[in-house]
């Protein structure tokens, strides 16, 4: 398992002693019982943190014949040094990658047109794919999800949330993801009160559209990914796309569509602007389920609720705006700013990912 402190070249035992030195431990039989090693491997831990200025010792009578005693240095204080020299590492490699990706992109000018693209095909290298395309991006993550899935094992998804680790790590770092989900993977694999939901609570804009064109993925300007040919409940194989003039026809499709899908985010996470007599969370996802299109059944299994609970909630909601039809319940809920609208026009939003 990895520890802690390994980010700063401190292998288990080094961290295990020093930790044992915080935590009150002074002489090397000390740091043995806490550390649950050997006295060797305690003495070798405390020559290496010496040399790293990590740890000071000193005689336990002033004379230089008692047992030796150790004392940490305050870590706030021992580690900045490590920390600085870390820092300017990583930013000297982010640079050298960002020359090598200048002399890339030269190079790419005047490539074989084949080279431009990529076919990745198993379920094991697409996953992969997914993966490291979503870690390569630095602003943002555009996507159209529809089934198949080739990432739907629960061993790929957060026990939690039903989230995709590596998009949830990638959302804690800045990342802006910017999803379409078709209504056919809302009827047979998305939750809106679990995958969905978590997502929308982590900053995630979501959009729904039916019957979208592809699945798709595409990091910041620089690299897609899209289908080459699905099996009927996996996917088989995919196409990298590099720069090109392809992935700048990807790019403005997904705006067209994202300007065309409705928008349900706000409405999920709770953060839907409205006056203080407005829809509640519960009503607020309800009546951007009814925009959907899907079932009653649909419906009430995307809100964990059964059908019965779900037809109560639908009926209490059509009192309360005195509707008594679900055409009325839209229009009324529309005039008072309760229903997600989609722009009139595709959005234009500025790239947030290198050229």
């Amino acid at each position: 398992m990895r520890t802690m402190l390994e980010a700063l070249d401190l292998d288990p035992v080094q961290q295990q002693v020093y930790e044992a030195l915080v935590d009150g431990a002074v002489t090397v039989d000390e740091l043995r019982t806490a550390a649950g090693v050997s006295a060797a491997r305690v003495r070798a831990a405390l020559a290496s943190l010496e040399k790293l200025n990590l740890v000071g010792r000193f005689s336990a009578d002033g004379g230089g014949k008692g047992a030796e005693r150790y004392l940490p240095v305050a870590p706030e204080i021992a580690f900045e040094s490590l920390l600085l020299a870390r820092e300017e590492e990583i930013h000297r490699t982010r640079r050298h990658i960002q020359h090598l990706a200048a002399r890339f992109r030269a190079h790419t000018a005047g490539r074989d047109p084949l080279e431009l693209v990529e076919i990745v095909t198993g379920r094991a290298a697409v996953i992969r794919q997914v993966d490291q395309l979503q870690r390569s991006a630095r602003g943002e993550i555009r996507g159209i999800d529809r089934p198949p899935y080739a990432n739907s094992d629960p061993d790929r998804l957060d026990p939690k949330t039903g989230m995709m680790p590596v998009q949830a790590q990638m959302m804690r770092r800045g990342v802006r993801y910017r999803v379409i989900y078709d209504t056919e993977g809302l009827t047979t694999s998305h939750r809106f009160d679990t995958d969905i939901g978590a997502a929308a609570e982590l900053g995630e804009d979501a959009r729904v559209m039916a019957d979208t064109p592809t699945k798709m993925l595409i990091a910041d300007d620089r690299i897609a990914l899209i289908p080459l040919r699905a099996a009927p409940n996996e996917l088989a194989s995919s196409v990298v796309v590099h720069p090109s003039g392809l992935l700048e026809v990807l790019c403005e499709f997904f705006e067209v569509l994202w300007g065309r899908a409705l928008p349900i985010s706000e409405y999920l996470s709770g953060r839907h602007p409205g006056a203080p007599d407005g829809p509640s969370p519960q009503e607020a996802k309800l009546l951007a389920l009814l925009t959907t299109g899907m079932t009653d059944q649909v419906m009430a299994r995307q809100l964990g609720v059964s059908y019965r609970t779900f037809q109560r909630r639908l009926h209490g909601l059509m009192e309360r705006l005195g509707a008594t039809t679900r055409f009325q319940l839209g229009v009324r809920a529309a005039s008072l700013g309760w229903l997600p609208q989609a722009p009139s026009s595709p959005a234009r939003t500025a790239r947030n990912g290198p050229q």
